[in-house]
């Protein structure tokens, strides 16, 4: 992920934006970066991507270090930051499985299941609430369960099965369709209000014209060749 990553980084000598970036890097962080690289060069803005831990984040933007995040979802809490009203990003949520096979129907599907998750991942504690669920600390762990039986079925993002497969576990599937697709959006400190406008107004016509899409295709095309897939 480095080289692909590595990549999105711009080291222009102009004055320039600086987005908190999760330490995480996934495909949708990486949609999300190119799609703000492309949309802030037609503004004539460079940017600067910084990983930050969440905790820091917020501080950050107080402090007028951050300027903004590059993404996260619709609901989340952060502080002097407002959403960019355009979707630039999206995790998918699915079922992985080993010897069962049906169709995914919701979650209410995975009832008849013990079911692993990550713990910490609230949004697997809410939408499971009374089912047969078994926190799992890593990715590791949740897949090597998955693997011995210790879990009928697993649920994370898409994007996860690529650990599955550097682990070697070639029994581990996903299951369809996907559990839900959470779409996530752009964010920018309130001292950027002017500017707001601007950057949703290019977003838009971005998604108009499909290149958001285009990107997001690319980005899911070079994780899975990175991936193996």
């Amino acid at each position: 992920m480095a080289l692909l990553f590595g990549a999105l980084f711009c080291t222009s000598s102009q004055a320039q934006l600086v987005f908190a970036v999760s330490l995480d890097q996934g495909p949708s962080a990486l949609m999300a970066q190119r799609v703000l690289l492309e949309a802030y060069r037609q503004l004539g803005i460079s940017l600067r991507f910084e990983a930050l831990p969440n905790p820091r984040i917020v501080g950050g933007v107080n402090a007028g270090s951050i300027d903004g995040v590059d993404f996260r979802i619709a609901n989340t809490q952060l502080g002097d930051l407002q959403k960019i009203a355009v979707p630039i990003a999206y995790e998918e949520l699915v079922v992985f499985s080993t010897g069962k096979r049906f169709k995914v129907a919701g979650y209410h599907s995975l009832q008849a299941y013990s079911i692993g998750y990550l713990s910490g991942a609230k949004i697997f504690e809410e939408k499971l609430k009374g089912m047969h669920i078994d926190a799992a600390p890593n990715l590791e762990s949740l897949f090597n369960k998955l693997d011995a039986g210790r879990t009928d079925v697993a649920v994370d993002a898409r994007a996860s099965y690529c650990k599955a497969r550097k682990l070697g576990l070639n029994k581990v599937i996903i299951l369809e369709p996907s559990l839900e697709k959470i779409l996530a959006y752009h964010w920018l400190s309130k001292r950027h209000e002017n500017l707001m406008p601007k950057v949703e107004g290019v977003l838009k016509k971005m998604k108009q014209d499909d290149a958001i899409r285009k990107i997001q295709e690319e980005v899911w095309q070079e994780f899975n060749a990175h991936c193996g897939a």
